[in-house]
């Protein structure tokens, strides 16, 4: 990287956090449905309610 201009090498620096974020936002959407869909399950599995 140090061949790229400074201007280019700070787009890369913040691609790659950028890059970083949406993995850890995606990462925690992965558990919140995997969480969600456990629940589903389980409600599911009981006997319905009258």
């Amino acid at each position: 990287m140090a061949d790229h201009p400074p201007a280019l090498r700070a787009e890369i620096v913040a691609l790659k956090a950028e890059l970083t974020r949406l993995r850890e936002e995606l990462a925690q959407a992965r558990k919140t449905i995997q969480d969600l869909n456990l629940q589903l399950r389980r409600d599911a599995s009981r006997p319905a309610k009258r």
